[in-house]
């Protein structure tokens, strides 16, 4: 954070164990909307540097955006997106450093929340809202994950299990296109133990170069999950509007997309809490989102984020 550099570094750094890193974004717009005016939703508006109290934290915001992203169209999207790239970042940090156990065996991230509203490193917003990096941290943290491990011109999937037995994981590998569409790379199946190892190693010009790389995986004792891993800053792809629809019964909200979508989000102007948030959904796939709001008698109008919509609308 505060030398500025790619989140690639993060993978230069070797730790036994690493007990305090972070990177800031801005609050959620719910706590935004307690201590700025409408006017005042622009990042250089003094009331912002006023609620940053790291010297440039702001300014260092926008630089890594500008870095990985095309720049957002609207306040809002910029507050999306900055939560977006925070969570990038920690995940990069922490599912790095998982893939090197036993060489390193934890990570403590800084920080957990705020005492006032304000632009940090919290995953916590004031008040409580979760910010997209506590939801993501639910996934990359997970006891039994695999994660994509660029190296050497390959991108490698490591498994890591940490539940205090051994379990079986089976890892099948795409390459998903802009429009949604997935071709087969590969599967492997491996006895994993209290540790991490690669499942199975790709060539990074298994991708074309309109490509990400996409992969779910299964386990023998009941956990599955999948991930995306883009081998080029998101601004490099032409994203394409992902067509999201969604139905609303009560609380409870059911996306679906016709293209990829990347970072879906469900916003609410009330205060409460989702129960997941910040995935990718491929074409035809439905995910539905509860949502629990603090005030059980509250109505609650949501908005649907995507990096497409924060970038190209």
């Amino acid at each position: 954070w505060h030398e500025g550099r790619d989140f690639d570094h993060y993978r230069d750094v070797a730790p036994r164990f690493c007990s305090e890193f972070g990177f800031q974004s801005y609050p959620s717009m719910n706590a935004i909307r307690r201590f700025a005016a409408p006017e005042d939703h622009n990042i250089a508006a003094p009331v912002f540097e006023a609620h940053q109290k790291n010297a440039g934290g702001n300014a260092r915001i926008a630089e890594t955006m500008f870095r990985y992203f095309r720049w957002p169209k609207h306040f809002d999207g910029f507050v999306y997106l900055s939560q977006v790239q925070q969570g990038l970042a920690i995940k990069t940090a922490v599912t790095h450093w998982r893939s090197l156990k036993p060489h390193c065996m934890g990570t403590l991230i800084w920080q957990l929340n705020d005492t006032w509203p304000v632009c940090s490193w919290a995953s916590l917003d004031h008040g409580g809202d979760w910010k997209l990096l506590h939801h993501m941290a639910k996934a990359f943290f997970a006891p039994v994950l695999v994660t994509a491990v660029p190296q050497d011109g390959q991108v490698q999937l490591r498994a890591i299990n940490d539940d205090p037995t051994p379990c079986e994981v089976t890892v099948d590998a795409f390459a998903v296109g802009m429009n949604g569409a997935t071709r087969a790379l590969g599967n492997a199946t491996q006895q994993i133990g209290a540790d991490a190892s690669t499942l199975m190693s790709l060539s990074a010009n298994d991708l074309r170069t309109d490509e990400m790389l996409y992969f779910t995986w299964t386990t023998t004792s009941g956990q599955s999950g999948n991930d995306i891993f883009a081998p080029k800053p998101y601004k490099n792809y032409d994203l394409l509007p992902p067509q999201l629809s969604h139905d609303i019964n009560d609380n409870q909200i059911t996306i679906t997309a016709k293209t990829l979508a990347l970072f879906v989000a469900v916003e609410a102007d009330v205060a409460g809490r989702y129960d997941q948030n910040a995935f990718t959904l491929l074409p035809g796939e439905q995910k539905t989102v509860t949502f629990t709001p603090v005030d059980p008698d509250a109505t609650a109008t949501f908005v649907l984020r995507d990096l497409h919509s924060a970038t190209y609308a």
